[in-house]
């Protein structure tokens, strides 16, 4: 009788290990995968489920500076899971052909202007790292944007740096961005532009003018060869080396037109501006011809 009434709980024993659970159930619910997640970032992993997050208060994650977020992921690396576009829309706006640089990446040194054009200025510049001389195009992304040339400087970069190999083009190796500037580095052509020579010399000698009409038609050939069309060319952009040899420059008008396609786009400077590119109705095309490439009207 003593050893059964022993091993019957009493009310007092019961009511404390029913308090004992729920305190140790408390605890691990406590202690779920959401509040740790939420703890270590920072950020409740829960706001999904309402349509306000619990840190709505903080500082909006796109607005932290891009240095600051770099800085931020290198010293707590639980900062890199939260959801964020450290690249605006004015700068994705110009990739995959922009690169996203600090202004002085290749670390150039400026030495002097060398003109300017309608969206930027354009320096002599000197890399430090070689000692060479470079032209740096610095264009405005704001008057790129209100002008709606966005994609026109896209080609324009893609096309030199994939054309620059040939000797007749000028060869454009460094292009990137910052936030409010487009930075375009072409090799720099010491010998003047070919509008220049035929101011000072006037009239060429006939040998000289078949040597720049050949290197000039060479260049274009290679170029329609590729599927561009060069619309702008005129003695401005017709650059002279230092052994007196020409280069094409300023791709800003040319295009990529696949075979057997047409646009209908005017443009160019009206003294040197073909007389297709006027045919709004039917557009210009390129042709096939016995290995060379011509620009007609299509019918």
């Amino acid at each position: 009788m003593g050893n059964s009434d022993s091993k019957t709980s009493s009310p007092t024993c019961n009511s404390r290990r029913e308090r004992k659970s729920k305190s140790i159930y408390s605890s691990f619910s406590d202690f779920s995968l959401v509040n740790l997640a939420s703890n270590l970032s920072g950020r409740s992993f829960a706001s999904g489920a309402t349509q306000h997050s619990t840190t709505s208060t903080n500082r909006p994650w796109s607005r932290v500076s891009r240095h600051r977020w770099r800085q931020s992921t290198l010293d707590n690396p639980l900062e890199a899971s939260k959801t964020a576009w450290p690249v605006s829309h004015v700068e994705a706006l110009f990739l995959p052909e922009f690169k996203i640089k600090e202004k002085n990446t290749f670390n150039f040194e400026l030495v002097g202007t060398i003109a300017k054009g309608a969206f930027g200025r354009v320096f002599k510049v000197l890399k430090v790292d070689n000692d060479e001389v470079y032209a740096m195009k610095v264009l405005s992304k704001a008057r790129i944007i209100s002008e709606n040339a966005i994609q026109q400087v896209k080609d324009e970069v893609r096309i030199q740096s994939m054309c620059g190999h040939n000797p007749f083009i000028v060869n454009c190796p460094y292009f990137w961005q910052t936030r409010k500037k487009l930075f375009i580095v072409s090799n720099f052509v010491s010998g003047g532009e070919l509008l220049s020579l035929c101011q000072v010399y006037g009239s060429l000698p006939e040998q000289l003018v078949a040597i720049y009409v050949a290197e000039i038609a060479l260049a274009l050939d290679f170029l329609h060869n590729s599927g561009v069309i060069y619309r702008d060319l005129k003695l401005e952009n017709v650059l002279l080396d230092e052994e007196g040899h020409t280069q094409l420059i300023d791709f800003g008008l040319a295009k990529w037109l696949p075979y057997n396609k047409r646009t209908s786009t005017i443009c160019g400077t009206l003294q040197y501006m073909a007389p297709e590119i006027l045919s709004v109705e039917n557009g210009y095309s390129t042709l096939w011809t016995g290995g060379h490439w011509v620009f007609l009207p299509v019918c």
